[in-house]
């Protein structure tokens, strides 16, 4: 195993000529936080290998993996317990008081050591868990979320990112404009969301307003992902929070067209709808206000960008994404018949982590949560279980990869210690190298069952 200077893919594509480790425009023309410089990047043997270097490159990659592993394993622990702690206080507080002041000191405390983690998880002066041994990105227009191994790096012009369909909210609007006459002809309103409903009572002499912030707070108070409003002729609008056609919802009013068309009635919403556009004009699927490159895109494989709604001109550019790739790459067998393995590893920095959410508090990531309102503290609650799923899958990608190159590598030594066209054993370096490969043999088996 070698560590060396970086081995860039070529001059138009180092990061220094794009701008990712100085600045690059947000689209509120704020500047995006500075990426860090490689600290050395590691250097796997390639081309036509002996068993022994083969077996070297898969020893550095699976010691690698458990570095990573461990620390993603402790970050894991960390989220989980803010979890369990925001939930806690969430159960227990009173609407009618504020959430305790505690609450902020404690998460940034342990969003403090999620980062300390994230920084001291290195493998030979290469950060594993801090975007540097995967894909580094900006966007302007747009939101970086991460890229994959295929994910190629960009001129310094970007790519392109063009928006066809705007994304939707799933929604149900009542038949007639809202006041106090229908509200004092109505008793209940029901809404369900998944497992979770409200029938919620109406009062016969309140305000629409009065109306609109008690059934809005009682919402929340029953886990539903819905806001409640007016549209522009006056009618109730009832919105799901997140954008896209996984979401839906159904309800109804009792005695009144002022949610359901029919009284009595159930009826589901209109259902949300997906963005769609093209990452240097490359298809890609949608997931909310998510733009997803497809597998075998040439370019913008497994890249993944946000688009909150800004402006588009006439042909849908939305943005452009800046791009550098430095994913781990490396030859894991001597016969080439495949071609260089290439991993990719996210950052799990608490500025980057969850930034595919939408939230009716506006976070755009773990550091943007708040707690001074029960609003807020139900949104950081959502936003630490997406991170903390997120989290468990790649936890699960990474004992995959441990296991499969271990697997390589057994492999690689059992046919390093066969050899059919020589039985006479009598070579004292034969001897030397078959003891070598048992030794090897046996720290790996040590290490798998570890």
């Amino acid at each position: 195993m070698n560590v060396t200077d970086p081995e860039r893919e070529s001059t138009k594509h180092e990061p220094e000529a794009l701008g990712l480790w100085r600045h690059a425009p947000e689209p509120d023309g704020k500047e995006a936080f500075k990426m860090p410089p490689p600290g050395g990047w590691l250097r796997f043997e390639s081309g036509l290998l002996k068993p022994e270097q083969t077996l070297k490159n898969l020893e550095t990659i699976v010691s690698l993996l458990q570095k990573a592993a461990e620390g993603l394993g402790r970050i894991d622990g960390l989220i989980e317990d803010m979890q369990g702690t925001v939930n806690m206080a969430l159960l227990n507080g009173r609407v009618d008081e504020q959430p305790p002041d505690s609450l902020t000191e404690y998460v940034r405390t342990r969003l403090n050591q999620v980062n300390e983690i994230v920084r001291q998880c290195r493998f030979h002066g290469r950060g594993l868990l801090d975007g540097m041994s995967g894909v580094n990105g900006v966007g302007t227009g747009v939101v970086f979320v991460r890229g994959g191994p295929g994910t190629k790096s960009s001129p310094p012009e970007g790519f392109p990112v063009e928006v066809h369909q705007v994304p939707r909210q799933a929604l149900m609007v009542g038949g007639v404009s809202l006041n106090q006459d229908w509200l004092a002809a109505e008793d209940e309103i029901f809404l369900a969301e998944g497992e979770h409903f409200l029938r919620f009572r109406v009062d016969a002499g309140e305000t629409v307003d009065q109306f609109l912030a008690r059934l809005q707070e009682e919402l929340l108070t029953a886990n539903l992902e819905l806001q409640v409003g007016l549209t522009g002729q006056g009618r109730l609008l009832v919105r799901h929070w997140q954008y896209g056609s996984q979401q839906k919802f159904k309800g109804y009013s009792n005695k009144t067209p002022i949610l359901s068309r029919t009284p009595g009635k159930v009826e589901w919403c209109v259902r949300g709808r997906d963005i769609k556009g093209t990452i240097n004009s490359e298809p890609t699927f949608g997931v909310g206000r998510m733009m997803v490159g497809y597998l075998d895109n040439p370019t913008t494989s497994e890249l993944g960008v946000v688009w909150h709604g800004g402006a588009r001109d006439e042909n849908g550019l939305a943005g452009r994404i800046y791009l550098a790739q430095n994913a781990l790459t490396f030859q894991d067998d001597e016969t080439q018949t495949r071609p260089p393995a290439r991993l990719a590893l996210p950052s799990f920095h608490s500025r980057l982590a969850g930034r595919w959410m939408d939230q009716p508090s506006g976070y755009g990531c773990l550091d943007d949560m708040r707690f001074s309102t029960w609003q807020e503290v139900r949104d950081s609650l959502h936003m630490l279980f997406a991170v903390s799923c997120e989290v468990d899958d790649w936890k699960g990608n990474l004992e995959s990869w441990i296991k499969r190159y271990q697997g390589q590598a057994l492999a690689c030594l059992r046919r390093g210690r066969i050899d059919p066209d020589d039985d006479s054993g009598d070579n004292p370096g034969d001897a030397r190298e078959a003891e070598q490969m048992a030794m090897l043999l046996k720290e790996l088996i040590q290490g798998t069952q570890g």
